[in-house]
């Protein structure tokens, strides 16, 4: 029996984002068929996919398969960055982007207005 609460996370996150199934699809490298069973429960992610699945969406396994997701609740201070490898050139539209860059953008973000001079002004010299 397929997990009815994941099926419920996935589209309330992917809603939350503004996503197409065939965006997130794409992003996770599945079809948007495969992407639109586990939205219905009609199939279930296998373990690498879950984990891709919370990866993107930061957030815990146990959070994505058992937790009760409510989109009010998400915090927009902590967005979800679409990002994978850029092959093509069909996929400009996406911002691609390391795990490391990602961390460098959420340390920045954080950051005092007074570190980000800094920040701006060091990289300004190179």
């Amino acid at each position: 029996m397929a997990n009815v609460q994941l099926a419920k996370n996935l589209r309330t996150l992917r809603k939350k984002y503004n996503y197409t199934q065939k965006q997130l699809s794409s992003i996770l490298n599945i079809t948007r068929q495969a992407y639109s069973h586990y939205e219905q429960a009609l199939r279930e992610p296998d373990l690498s996919t879950l984990i891709r699945f919370s990866d993107f969406y930061k957030i815990t396994l146990d959070e994505l398969v058992a937790g009760v997701i409510d989109a009010d609740q998400i915090q927009e201070s902590f967005p979800v960055y679409q990002y994978h490898l850029c092959e093509t050139e069909d996929q400009k539209h996406s911002i691609c982007l390391t795990d490391p860059e990602i961390d460098l953008i959420m340390k920045y973000r954080y950051s005092s207005e007074n570190d980000r001079q800094i920040v701006r002004g060091f990289l300004k010299d190179k």
